[in-house]
């Protein structure tokens, strides 16, 4: 049908796109296009008059408070329709897709939804009765979702896929539980055991979380933006490719967990156990990570752009290929960590030891390293122009071929130091005098 609309309504506009960019004859076309997957207005219409709609196309439809009591939508698709108040007391809904679809104060009574496809439908003060014909997944998730359920040992339970936004399931035991594209959005769910749980591409998005135990658990790809995990314990959880952008990570344990290409960025990690992660090619843009403990972590290929390392340990880290350009580096612990070849661009450095440290061929152009310990460091080939060495102890480091053009090195310690073919042309010597150049 597209492809027809395409035909003849590229004949009749030649003349009139004629000369127009070609961006601007396509959006033009575009506005004449059907809406994809809309409902189809006949099979609402069809509907409203005979109740009889196997089959039909009804997606994401306006079905709010339609009287449907035993209409016949057998296969229909429904899924995203607003039937929120509806009467389907008695209808057939076999095999239907349901997903995303709005129940809420529908009355099913007697209806049969049996193989239905319910995922992710809101369930809030929907009527349900013992006589409803539904798969018991979906009958506990209703009981679930309207406050029927008074034992909270929910272990093991298949919930996957479930529409569970804004509960309260505080203190409760989803240990072991199947909650696999499940959304828990703004839902209360701190000091929750979900050990074992698989949550994967679960959306957790403004959850509370605080105090609850994640150990072992599966999160991989979940949507867990501005979600707070504040104390909460997430050793070796897999959370690759999960989203927690603006999350609250403050205090966590993080121990032995995967986030591999993780979004972290904004996030809030300080104070944090982040010992032997895996954060390879995770995005870190400006995250908090002031106090965490990153010993042994695995940051290669890591976007630490503008982040706040500052207090933290970063012993025997990886960094290979990451970018900490203008990050705050003040105060860390270092040793034993090799900054060869990374990024270090404007970052702050001040008053590190950074002493017999391996920055070969380091880019620190512009880097803030007043009073800093680079006694016997390897700096060859390392690009420090326009850096501020004012007041560091650089004695008996290796600079060769080191680029220092421009920078600050009034009252820097350089004795034992190697110079064969350093570049200092600009830069400010320890007496006051500019090197020539």
């Amino acid at each position: 049908m597209v492809e027809v609309i395409l035909q003849n309504l590229g004949k009749a506009m030649k003349n009139l796109v004629r000369g127009f960019q070609p961006s601007i004859a396509l959006l033009f076309l575009l506005m004449f296009l059907p809406t994809a997957y809309a409902a189809d207005a006949g099979d609402i219409q069809k509907l409203k008059e005979t109740r009889q709609c196997a089959g039909c196309n009804l997606e994401k439809a306006n079905l709010r408070g339609f009287y449907l009591r035993q209409a016949n939508l057998k296969g229909a698709n429904l899924q995203g329709a607003n039937l929120n108040a509806a009467d389907l007391r008695g209808a057939f809904l076999r095999g239907a897709n349901l997903k995303d679809a709005d129940l809420r104060n529908a009355n099913l009574e007697d209806a049969n939804l049996e193989n239905a496809k319910l995922a992710g439908v809101k369930w809030h003060n929907t009527v349900v009765s013992d006589r409803t014909v539904i798969e018991r997944k979906w009958r506990e998730v209703f009981n679930l979702v309207n406050g029927k359920v008074t034992n909270p040992d929910l272990s093991k339970a298949d919930l996957s896929g479930a529409n569970l936004n804004g509960l309260d399931l505080r203190n409760f035991n989803l240990q072991g539980a199947n909650l696999e594209n499940a959304t828990l959005e703004a839902t209360l769910l701190n000091n929750v055991n979900f050990q074992q749980a698989n949550l994967t591409s679960a959306s957790l998005f403004l959850s509370d979380l605080r105090n609850s135990n994640f150990s072992n658990a599966n999160l991989e790809k979940g949507k867990l933006q501005a979600t707070d995990f504040r104390n909460a314990n997430l050793s070796q959880t897999n959370l690759k490719q999960a989203n927690l952008s603006n999350a609250f990570l403050e205090s966590a344990n993080l121990s032995n967990s995967i986030l591999t290409e993780a979004k972290l960025s904004r996030s809030y990690l300080n104070n944090a156990n982040l010992s032997q992660t895996k954060l390879n090619n995770a995005n870190l843009l400006t995250s908090d990570l002031r106090g965490a403990n990153l010993t042994g972590v695995d940051l290669a290929n890591a976007n630490l752009r503008g982040a706040d390392l500052s207090n933290s340990i970063l012993s025997n880290a990886i960094l290979r290929s990451s970018n900490l350009e203008g990050a705050n580096l003040r105060s860390m612990q270092l040793s034993g960590t090799n900054l060869s070849g990374l990024n270090l661009s404007n970052v702050d450095l001040s008053g590190n030891n950074l002493s017999k440290t391996n920055l070969r061929r380091t880019n620190l152009s512009g880097a803030n390293l007043k009073t800093a310990n680079l006694s016997q460091a390897d700096l060859f080939e390392a690009n420090l122009s326009g850096a501020d060495l004012s007041g560091a102890n650089l004695s008996n480091a290796d600079l060769t071929r080191a680029n220092l053009r421009g920078a600050n090195l009034q009252g820097t310690t350089l004795s034992g130091i190697k110079l064969n073919f350093a570049n200092f042309c600009g830069a400010t010597m320890p007496n006051g005098s500019k090197g020539k150049c």
